[in-house]
């Protein structure tokens, strides 16, 4: 879906949203894509990834997946599950950026650079 406008959602949606200026998922909102929009606000929930200048999760709004935002807001009691990339100053290029899970390794486990330490 694209939009040239504000969009508020506050039913379900399946699919990927591009906009030029905000999106806001409303408390009923249940997203399951990707969102790139200039201002992202969540009271809701989104199963993606984001790429926005600004991100807010208010009260009550998760985000599992990915951001990638010049700001990020999370409000008590939002939640956020996954990983972000916050750049000041809109210095990025989304073609370097490795948004995979990072590796975890055991306290004890021997690394290429030595032993990790307790």
């Amino acid at each position: 879906m694209y939009s040239e406008c504000s969009l508020h959602i506050d039913g379900d949606l399946e699919g990927n949203v591009a906009a030029k200026t905000n999106v806001v998922i409303g408390k009923t909102g249940n997203v399951d894509g990707s969102i790139d929009a200039e201002h992202l606000v969540i009271s809701g929930k989104l199963m993606g990834n984001c790429t926005c200048s600004i991100v807010e999760i208010l009260p009550q709004g998760r985000i599992d997946g990915s951001i990638m935002a010049k700001e990020l807001i999370i409000e008590k009691g939002g939640e956020f599950v996954g990983q972000s990339v916050v750049h000041k100053n809109n210095e990025y290029d989304k073609n370097k950026i490795d948004l995979k899970a990072p590796k975890t390794i055991s306290l004890n486990q021997k690394t290429e650079e030595g032993v990790a330490s307790k």
